[in-house]
């Protein structure tokens, strides 16, 4: 009896079907499928699971001559495992807001307007008088558009 004629054998004879089965040793239907036809075989992790599961040595598994003991192997509890079900919902969650980038741009512009304010609105610079000329220099009151002079108390 090779490995392929034991997994299925065994698992016929217990009523285990390959969904179970698979179940049990953590792969695929398909991977059960294809060792019992013969187009793959077990790793050691899942073969000592197979041991594990149908209460019988590892090298029945492994040896194509091996021929099982005339003991009864005890029986297999087949457990249901409940399935859990995770359903993602998308959830639109808005976006926050770059206050960073909208502080740095009012800064740029606030920058940017002192700037042309200082270009535009810059006074001249007078052109120096000497010392000379303001000592000598009259202001005449009245032409100055009949500003009246008021006496201080």
């Amino acid at each position: 009896m090779n490995a392929k004629q034991t997994i299925r054998s065994i698992r016929t004879e217990r009523g285990i079907s390959q969904e179970t089965l698979a179940e049990l040793l953590e792969v695929s239907r398909q991977t059960i499928s294809k060792w019992e036809n013969g187009q793959g075989r077990p790793s050691a992790d899942s073969v000592a699971k197979l041991s594990e599961v149908f209460g019988i040595p590892a090298e029945a598994f492994l040896k194509d001559d091996w021929v099982p003991p005339e003991e009864k192997p005890p029986e297999i509890q087949v457990v249901e495992v409940p399935v859990e079900i995770k359903v993602e919902v998308p959830v639109e969650v808005p976006r926050p807001r770059n206050y960073r980038l909208l502080a740095l741009l009012a800064a740029v512009v606030l920058a940017a307007g002192v700037l042309i304010g200082t270009l535009l609105f810059r006074e001249r610079p007078e052109e120096s008088v000497s010392q000379s000329t303001l000592e000598s220099e009259v202001i005449d009151v009245p032409s100055m558009g009949g500003i009246d002079l008021l006496p201080l108390e």
